[in-house]
């Protein structure tokens, strides 16, 4: 029987490697940043942020921040989640592989190949002989 692998979700700040709890989004129209509950899946644009980048975080001067969250705990793999990897580890493991077949090598040079001009060469005169 396989391992059951759970994917977590890291945070999106540079070289941190904290585990995300909460999804931090955007409305430039608005000037707001909203940071709220973890979101399902990881979306374009949207920032996943650990406990310690959730706390810190700041926005631009002008924008207003709206913190919808402010006890953080690791959201748990949803059942969608858990389905979706348990049915592609099932379908990868009835598959068969295919049958071996014995390597074909086809070794060719230049003048093998059909319209192909091998190189061309042609002969220097030594110019230490003298050919008078």
């Amino acid at each position: 029987m396989l391992p059951l692998v759970v994917v977590v979700r890291q945070c999106s700040r540079t070289r941190c490697t904290g585990r995300a709890v909460v999804t931090m989004t955007y409305d430039y129209g608005e000037a707001t940043a909203v940071v709220g509950p973890l979101s399902p899946v990881a979306q374009k644009g949207a920032l996943d942020l650990c406990e310690d980048h959730a706390q810190s975080v700041t926005v631009p001067r002008g924008w207003s921040m709206v913190r919808l969250v402010t006890e953080y705990e690791p959201a748990p793999p949803s059942d969608n989640d858990l389905m979706a990897l348990a049915n592609a580890i099932k379908e990868a493991s009835q598959r068969r592989a295919p049958e071996p077949r014995p390597a074909q090598r086809e070794v060719r040079r230049q003048s093998d190949v059909p319209g192909q001009v091998g190189p061309k060469l042609r002969a220097v005169p030594n110019p230490e002989e003298n050919n008078d």
